[in-house]
């Protein structure tokens, strides 16, 4: 797994104008106000999309930047319109086919991020063959 996930927060009308200016398809979206799942209301709305669900973390990184690029060209910020983003990576790690994973963002990609408003997180996930074989047999 190389995962790029998007999590935006804000008004609705901010939301929509993300999905519309950016062409987002939101994995999961949720209404201020509305209950958490392990208890607990969200403070604002928000939105959750796939940005890259890439082979290897290579591949994550160039569609990152190609998301980043389309930001950029459409003169998207997310702070500029009332939105806290972060984009969250994720990685598994210990398989034989991604025993070890490192994904490299240059100075410039975080610069990019922030300067588009954009927060970065980043996780890897120990996994392991017999792990992947039990997932695939069931």
């Amino acid at each position: 797994m190389n995962l790029a996930t998007l999590r935006v927060e804000g008004t609705d009308d901010a939301l929509q104008t993300v999905r519309n200016t950016l062409g987002l398809v939101p994995d999961s979206m949720w209404k201020q106000g509305e209950p958490k799942r392990r208890g607990g209301f969200f403070a604002s709305s928000g939105l959750c999309a796939t940005i890259a669900d890439a082979k290897n973390p290579s591949e994550m990184v160039v569609a990152i930047r190609e998301f980043v690029a389309e930001c950029k060209a459409r003169n998207f910020v997310f702070s500029g319109v009332g939105l806290s983003a972060e984009l969250s990576v994720g990685v598994t790690v210990g398989g034989t086919e991604q025993f070890v994973a490192s994904v490299d963002l240059s100075a410039s990609d975080l610069l990019s991020l922030g300067a588009l408003g954009v927060e970065f997180s980043f996780a890897a996930y120990p996994t392991s063959d017999e792990a992947n074989e039990i997932n695939q047999n069931a």
